[in-house]
């Protein structure tokens, strides 16, 4: 708890300085709106199509497992994950809930079922990596951008060496074997080790070739609604320079700094859209309403999903 206040605090501090020093009006935000279908197209997408190529990739993954659900029960997990991921300060926090709820549904595949939400990460990052890397060159001829390739190098460098380690049998064969006599510490490392077990053995060139339309465009449609969303604040940026741009921000916001990025994703939408000579108001309204898209707008299906959920439980067990 004293962790979260602390959270929140930075998120605050944040902000202040950010009005402070670019003299933002927050309640001028929305008035700098300037096409509201964008918006209205950038709505639909979260709910649709990034959705279905989410869950459709999670569905390879756990079929290669050997664990089989339906696109709507992994939808349903998703957006009530969410939901629920909202009490966790990192944009990612739905991945633990997501575990947690495949796991509960499949007891008898511990560590394998939980495993494919971070395989599905893993690959995920590497592939924003990517992204950036290929869209560097579309970015408009400038000196300021030696930061930006600083930070995708080390980012890119980061993927690779975690993606190592996660596979790496003979780092998994180091620790499978320790003993120890507290039961709580033993319980957690039996389930780290099943985890990386998992991880370590998972058929990554069979679940490539299935998954991989499915993670590039699942990608694409995330900076589709940035697209969209600029193009609502009036700013029709290039498609290819938010590849550039965007899968920094959202790499950089899962770093738990504060509660739900708050703050921090705002000042690097202010950092990096400004090497476009994007004013400061515009890139702090565009991060606000990027974030209520792709995040607070599903994770309110998600909450009515799970008060729902257990309404209905609530009536079985009478």
């Amino acid at each position: 708890m004293r962790l979260m206040f602390i959270k929140f605090f930075i998120a605050l501090l944040i902000s202040l300085f950010l009005i402070k020093t670019f003299n933002l009006d927050l309640a001028a935000l929305t008035g700098e709106i300037k096409a509201s279908h964008y918006l209205a197209l950038a709505v639909a997408i979260p709910l649709t199509l990034s959705s279905f190529f989410s869950v459709s990739r999670w569905q390879v993954f756990l079929r290669l497992n050997s664990i089989n659900e339906t696109l709507t029960s992994l939808w349903k997990i998703s957006l009530t994950s969410q939901f629920q991921g909202l009490i966790f300060p990192s944009s990612q926090g739905g991945d633990a809930f997501r575990m947690f709820h495949i796991e509960r549904r499949h007891p008898d595949k511990r560590g394998k079922a939980g495993s494919t939400v971070i395989i599905e990460r893993m690959i995920g990052l590497l592939v924003l990596c990517i992204l950036t890397l290929s869209a560097l060159p579309f970015l408009p001829a400038s000196g300021n951008y030696v930061l930006l390739t600083t930070i995708v190098g080390i980012i890119t460098s980061l993927a690779v060496g975690v993606q190592l380690l996660l596979t790496s049998k003979k780092i998994h064969a180091l620790y499978s074997n320790l003993i120890t006599k507290n039961s709580v510490i033993a319980s957690v490392m039996r389930y780290i080790e099943k985890l990386h077990a998992s991880t370590a053995s998972f058929p990554y060139r069979k679940a490539l070739s299935s998954s991989l339309p499915y993670i590039f465009c699942y990608q694409i449609s995330l900076i589709m609604v940035v697209y969209l969303v600029f193009r609502a604040f009036g700013y029709d940026i290039p498609f290819a320079q938010h590849f550039a741009l965007y899968p920094v921000i959202a790499i950089l916001t899962m770093v738990p700094i504060t509660i739900g990025g708050f703050g921090v994703r705002e000042g690097f939408f202010v950092y990096f859209y400004g090497l476009l000579d994007v004013p400061a108001n515009i890139a702090v309204g565009a991060s606000i309403a990027n974030y209520t898209i792709m995040v607070l707008i599903p994770a309110a299906f998600g909450g009515v999903i799970y008060f729902w959920d257990t309404v209905q439980e609530s009536r079985l067990k009478r």
